[in-house]
């Protein structure tokens, strides 16, 4: 999350940001030992299990606790990572972990259960008998280690493969991406000039705002930083970085509110918005009224997604303010996760 002269996301968190993402490197070091090489007397006798929280065999709990829709279907997303899951470095940097032993799936597990239910490490430390201090590191962790390798996924698609896959399915490709921007409510920031560039005229409240953006078939392409709620539509869309992604010929569809055509003019790049009624003596033309029909029943899946992703209620709540710094993160990773639930789009 950057600081500059316009209204992005609060100084003071941005040491914060620095440090969590240092203090979570995915090599190897000598100065920080992982879960396994932790010698067996400082793991205690009676190991924690994910057990005490849910069932695992149990696919309506795995659905109310995580989202999705079995454990087989975790487990095999779990796959992704590889072996480094066994490696991890722990914030915040220590010699040794004294932790009980959980293994890294449960921990992905617990992980997910923390973004879907937004449970108190104070409740889940009851739960697993876990000190809620390793719990607080052990999710900090591995957020800043989701956000890593799900940026390493690929998940941009050019207009020329998206228009061969539509055309397979026999449809027809209206766009590049879909994007809208959403807002996250946060605890009142104590800094007077934070309160300020957080402050949301639209939800009346502290936000941060993000951009998100999907290709047609419904799949989240694109999430941009997190930016101070103040933010408008067309200054994120500036800052955000989507305008290098795009290419000639790239069709945007968006809200009103997005008036940037004059941004992506140079680049031959057309923005579609719904038609405004200014100019046409209160009444649209059949032509004008067919197109607006048609851009507003595509563009509707990005509300779709959005929600989709605030099923995580992390997300829909109002965000402690510890894990502000992480909030760029956090969101990024429920935005990303949503890509492996079923598509919105039939």
């Amino acid at each position: 999350m950057e600081t500059t002269n316009c209204c992005e996301v609060e100084i003071e968190f941005e040491e914060k940001q620095k440090d969590i993402g240092i203090q979570c490197d995915l090599g190897k070091g000598n100065d920080l030992k992982t879960l396994e090489e932790c010698p067996k007397h400082e793991k205690k006798s009676k190991e924690s299990s994910i057990g005490n929280v849910l069932d695992v065999t149990n696919a309506a709990e795995i659905q109310f606790y995580t989202g999705f829709q079995d454990y087989e279907h975790i487990k095999f997303i779990f796959t992704i990572f590889g072996d480094e899951v066994n490696s991890l470095k722990y914030y915040p940097k220590m010699k040794t972990l004294k932790v009980p032993f959980i293994n890294p799936c449960d921990q992905f597990l617990l992980v997910l259960i923390k973004l879907r239910r937004n449970m108190l490490f104070t409740e889940l430390s009851f739960r697993l008998k876990v000190n809620k201090t390793v719990l607080s590191n052990i999710f900090i962790t591995w957020v800043n280690y989701l956000y890593y390798k799900l940026k390493e996924l690929k998940v941009w698609v050019p207009k020329q493969c998206i228009d061969k896959n539509m055309k397979y399915y026999g449809k027809i490709n209206p766009c590049t991406v879909i994007v809208d921007c959403t807002e996250i409510k946060i605890e009142k920031p104590k800094n007077p000039l934070t309160q300020q560039l957080t402050y949301s005229t639209y939800k009346s409240a502290n936000t941060l705002k993000v951009l998100v953006g999907i290709s047609a078939s419904g799949c989240v392409t694109f999430v941009s930083d997190a930016y101070g709620g103040s933010t408008s539509d067309r200054e994120l869309f500036e800052k955000c970085g989507l305008i290098d992604k795009l290419e000639p010929n790239d069709i945007i569809l968006s809200d009103r509110g997005f008036n940037v055509q004059d941004l992506v003019c140079h680049k031959d790049v057309t923005v579609n918005v719904p038609e405004f009624l200014k100019n046409t003596d209160g009444q649209f033309e059949t032509s004008q009224l067919r197109r607006s029909k048609k851009n507003s029943s595509e563009r509707i899946h990005v509300e779709r997604v959005i929600g989709l992703a605030k099923t995580f209620k992390i997300l829909s709540g109002k965000l402690d303010s510890k894990l502000v710094p992480l909030a760029g993160r956090i969101i990024f990773v429920c935005f990303m996760l949503t890509n492996f639930k079923n598509n919105i789009i039939r």
